[in-house]
């Protein structure tokens, strides 16, 4: 009798622990599901392919030319993203062209993103300057604007001096915004001179 109720207490406790492992993998599973779930969510699938598959074909042509990075990544991005075009219209006949788009300007997004920045950045700091060059507030300020441009041409001639010996110079437009600097300095520096002058003949 101890032998039959042992074995349906052993028979018991081996179906808890099947019970046990089995809400253990069903609980792991959901956990799973749950993850991708939310990658899918975070990474679109579409985008995450498109990348992977723009992985062999960057490496490749970082063999060929490893001096640009960010262009070869541009080419295989869009090089990828035209193959699924080319696929999806003629799997469904539709290039699927929003779509394509979106994933690519995503992808491609996080690599230009600090460039645009800087670009934009630039473009705010040179306007701030030419604006400062021509409506300098005194002529210290105006002075030093002048000076700054004069030195930034005299360097730009000596350098294409160094490279040409003396000789004729080989590319003479690169002054010419040195030059226009040169002489927005020297505009705000006469426009700075005349406001005495017209203060008093406006005076009289």
């Amino acid at each position: 009798m101890n032998q039959i109720t042992q074995f349906f207490s052993n028979l018991k406790a081996d179906f808890d622990r099947l019970n046990q492992s089995v809400d253990d993998l069903v609980r792991t599973y959901k956990a799973i599901v749950h993850f991708l779930d939310l990658i899918s969510n975070l990474f679109p699938i579409d985008l995450v392919l498109v990348l992977i598959l723009s992985l062999p074909l960057l490496y490749v042509i970082n063999t060929l030319s490893p001096s640009t990075p960010r262009v070869n990544y541009t080419i295989s991005v869009v090089f990828i993203s035209g193959l699924r075009s080319f696929l999806s219209h003629t799997i469904s006949e539709s290039w699927e062209i929003f779509s394509v788009t979106k994933t690519a300007l995503t992808l491609l997004l996080p690599a230009y993103f600090f460039v645009v920045v800087k670009s934009g950045f630039s473009l705010f700091s040179k306007y701030r300057i030419k604006k400062k060059a021509l409506s300098p507030r005194h002529l210290e300020s105006s002075f030093i604007s002048l000076q700054k441009a004069y030195h930034n041409l005299s360097a730009e001639i000596y350098s294409e001096l160094s490279k040409t010996e003396g000789k004729s110079f080989v590319d003479g437009e690169k002054f010419l915004s040195k030059i226009q600097d040169l002489e927005t300095s020297i505009t705000g520096l006469k426009t700075l001179i005349k406001k005495p002058e017209d203060t008093t003949h406006s005076s009289e």
